[in-house]
């Protein structure tokens, strides 16, 4: 019998939130020669054909008001750039539920973790989303265990994806689960992605990019900062260019920034960085330099803290 993967796409979704997936389900029925998974795309409404966020339409082929069927393998929420104004529709958070619910496996791509979270499925649970909107989940929901870095994770018949690509990554990590890793090395082959994406997510978010935030007097440490960032900056330095404790600034960048000083030091470093390496003009040596890390081992260190990744690696996968 076929394993049933329906995927819900809300008007405006991201085609590849429901693309990507279906590819990696399909690619695998090629490789095994038959029909593993029946793949079925699922309106919000009654109106089968479905707006995307690119201007292309999807047909469905079930609504989410259909009766449920005898069984169902996975059922996924696929995201969408304007996903604020479903999020309150009662009439979707309950049908979202019964589905998932009904489900052997559950979950969503990119920010289709925000409609799993309204309608009460992710509490207590161990998700990821995508890196832009894993702030509004973790403040919206609190009792959602967020892990912003995550490429994908698997939380008992949850399963959640970070953003629009990744939705490929979680595909073929229930692939393996299924039908084992040799399919799943086939498949990944033939549709030239990798196996097993290297780090996190975050190497490829623009979060703490050269910005600042708070009250008047953070905002121009910050500019400081971010104009000398080859100088050894500290706490300490920072609290005496605005003229007050160590103690004092740490409270106001909590409070303010919600990290301490040094991590967002370590942020806008590590975030410089990174626009030197993708230049591929320095060597990793002098990039360290130039973004105050007393040497290549801490500026190593940082990254695999900051993006799970290190700089060589990095640079290998993002150079322009």
């Amino acid at each position: 019998m076929s394993k049933h993967i329906i995927i819900l796409a809300v008007p405006g979704v991201q085609l590849l939130d429901v693309s990507g997936p279906l590819d990696v389900f399909a690619e695998a029925n090629q490789q095994r020669g038959r029909e593993i998974y029946k793949l079925s795309i699922m309106a919000a409404g009654d109106q089968a054909v479905i707006p995307t966020s690119s201007g292309a339409r999807m047909v469905a082929d079930l609504s989410l008001h259909s009766p449920l069927p005898d069984a169902v393998d996975t059922f996924l929420v696929a995201g969408a750039p304007q996903l604020d104004e479903y999020l309150a529709d009662q009439p979707l958070k309950e049908g979202i539920h019964r589905w998932s619910q009904h489900a052997k496996r559950f979950g969503s791509v990119c920010s289709g973790a925000l409609l799993l979270a309204s309608a009460g499925l992710l509490d207590g649970r161990r998700v990821t989303t995508h890196w832009s909107v894993a702030g509004k989940l973790t403040e919206d929901y609190p009792q959602v265990k967020v892990e912003a870095d995550a490429i994908f994770i698997a939380d008992g018949p949850l399963r959640t994806a970070a953003g629009v690509t990744s939705g490929l990554d979680l595909a073929l990590n229930m692939v393996e689960e299924d039908l084992g890793r040799e399919t799943a090395l086939d498949v990944a082959a033939q549709l030239v992605m990798f196996f097993k994406r290297p780090g996190g997510q975050m190497q490829f978010s623009r979060h703490g990019q050269a910005s600042v935030s708070g009250r008047s007097a953070l905002q121009d440490v910050q500019r400081w900062v971010m104009n000398s960032l080859n100088y050894p900056h500290n706490v300490q330095s920072l609290a005496l260019h605005m003229g007050i404790s160590p103690r004092h600034l740490t409270r106001l960048f909590n409070q303010e920034l919600r990290q301490s000083p040094a991590e967002w030091l370590e942020q806008q470093r590590v975030f410089h960085a990174r626009q030197l390496l993708e230049t591929g003009e320095l060597a990793i040596k002098q990039i360290a330099a130039e973004c105050g890390f007393s040497g290549v081992d801490i500026l190593r260190r940082a990254f695999v803290r900051q993006l799970s990744v290190t700089p060589s690696q990095y640079q290998k996968h993002h150079i322009r």
